[in-house]
């Protein structure tokens, strides 16, 4: 004689089985999640690190070069709070492993667009009218973004140059990014000693200009063309 399952058992044992299964699906959920959370904030760290480091570069290897613009006008080798941009300065050390004949000066600026922070370089110095910058996105998520130049005295200025004053630069350059995972992150660049001692440039005079392999551009579009950023 065979014995099955009554209705009220298959009944109880369904409903172990559903809140058996309910459980596990909530705990892989959550394991699912924590997950997405944990490798969207190491993604976030990872871009906030590489926005400071290139910042880093950047600004601790400024020289006193001015440039001129698409339309020839002079433009500092440091500026802060004025243009299109939040800072916009002339830097050394721009790799070229490639022997172009190009300078090994570079012109960067930054700039923050629709909570993107932004880098721009040029792949001359001194601009044509279709010197177009290359634009590189560091970091998403920015709320704000802000650049002041400390004197020795720890005062700042968020612009510069500045007509009314006839000091020389600053000492540093302070930033104050915030971003919606970090809050604020405020970091201080030294700035080399051989862009201390120079103050605002008067137009049309460029300082630090060399010819040769430190000064010396190349216009050709061609060979423009296929630049990269050697931070990169």
């Amino acid at each position: 004689m065979y014995r099955g399952f009554t209705l009220l058992e298959v009944l109880v044992a369904m409903s172990i089985f559903s809140v058996i299964g309910l459980g596990a699906y909530q705990m892989l959920r959550t394991i699912i999640e924590t997950h997405e959370a944990t490798q969207n904030s190491n993604k976030e760290t990872s871009s906030l690190i590489r926005a400071v480091t290139v910042m880093d570069r950047d600004f601790s290897q400024i020289v006193a070069r001015q440039v001129r613009d698409e339309y020839g006008e002079p433009l500092e080798a440091l500026m802060v709070g004025s243009g299109e941009y939040y800072i916009e300065i002339t830097r050394t050390g721009w790799n070229n492993p490639a022997k172009r004949q190009r300078s090994i000066l570079q012109r960067v600026a930054y700039q923050l667009s629709d909570g993107t922070l932004s880098r721009h370089f040029w792949l001359v110095l001194d601009r044509a009218e279709d010197s177009d910058p290359v634009e590189q996105d560091l970091i998403d998520g920015v709320e704000s973004f802000q650049v002041s130049l400390l004197n020795e005295d720890g005062d700042g200025t968020d612009v510069w140059p500045d007509s009314r004053s006839d000091t020389t630069m600053s000492l540093a350059i302070e930033i104050v990014l915030k971003t919606k995972t970090h809050g604020d992150i405020r970091r201080v660049f030294a700035l080399p000693s051989g862009a201390l001692s120079f103050k605002a440039g008067v137009a049309g005079e460029n300082p630090g200009d060399g010819g040769g392999e430190d000064g010396e551009e190349n216009t050709d579009k061609s060979s423009r063309e296929s630049e990269d950023s050697p931070d990169e």
